[in-house]
């Protein structure tokens, strides 16, 4: 009998021996080993949706747009708890398209361009979210390229206005890395308020860009937070 076959004998005994140990608790306490199981499952997977969450809720790198993105720091953004998740879901076999899109209409979620927008045309925000879907780290080059796509802007108008220096077009399709993804920093959303159209004066009454990101399975988007390009 060689050591490997010592082990899996004994491996097997101690499992029948909880087993049986299951079983005789159940039925001193009129449980059901089926149901002490499927609990067991379920505190594991709650805990699993929890850690998830945590990852998709965190903030550690501050808001990249605080001073107009000069401070932004790749490697903290590649070691921030969102990026890691990302990095364990690949190695674990997880794909993109296994995650869950959610778009938001007149809105602008902020985020680090991992694929530069203008003239990435697309013809409607699904199918922005698709290229954000297909999308993975390492293919093009910048200094985010190391991170992957999990939130997107799409331009659904002849122009789309935007308080940067920038022109964007009807198409433009904005493949972005965000911290916290289930709790987006909005850039602007809904109706304009007064005072922004006056720091603004071509800023249209509603906003006309769509966003969203990209979520795992059970985790819920929140409101978000307006993130600092609200306030320019």
């Amino acid at each position: 009998m060689n050591f490997h076959h010592i082990l899996q004998t004994t491996h097997i005994h101690l499992s029948l021996a909880q087993h049986h140990k299951a079983h005789a608790f159940c039925a001193f306490a009129g449980c059901k080993v089926e149901d002490t199981a499927a609990a067991a499952a379920q505190k594991l997977a709650d805990e699993k949706l929890a850690n998830t969450t945590s990852a998709m809720m965190a903030r550690v790198c501050g808001s990249p747009a605080i001073d107009g993105y000069s401070h932004v720091v790749p490697k903290c953004l590649e070691d921030s708890p969102t990026a890691k998740w990302w990095e364990d879901y690949y190695a674990a076999g997880g794909k993109q398209s296994d995650l869950v899109v959610h778009i938001e209409k007149a809105s602008d979620y902020d985020g680090l361009a991992v694929y530069w927008g203008i003239n990435n045309k697309k013809a409607t925000v699904e199918e922005c979210a698709e290229h954000c879907k297909n999308h993975m780290p390492n293919v093009v080059d910048g200094p985010f390229k190391k991170l992957p796509c999990n939130a997107f802007a799409f331009c659904p108008d002849e122009v789309c206005f935007e308080p940067d220096a920038h022109h964007h077009t009807k198409g433009d399709c904005w493949l972005k890395f965000t911290e916290g993804p289930a709790n987006p920093e909005v850039n602007m959303r809904g109706d304009l308020p007064q005072s922004y159209r006056s720091r603004h004066p071509t800023a249209p009454n509603r906003v006309q860009w769509q966003s969203g990101v990209l979520l795992p399975p059970g985790v819920k988007l929140t409101n978000g937070t307006w993130g600092p390009r609200w306030t320019w």
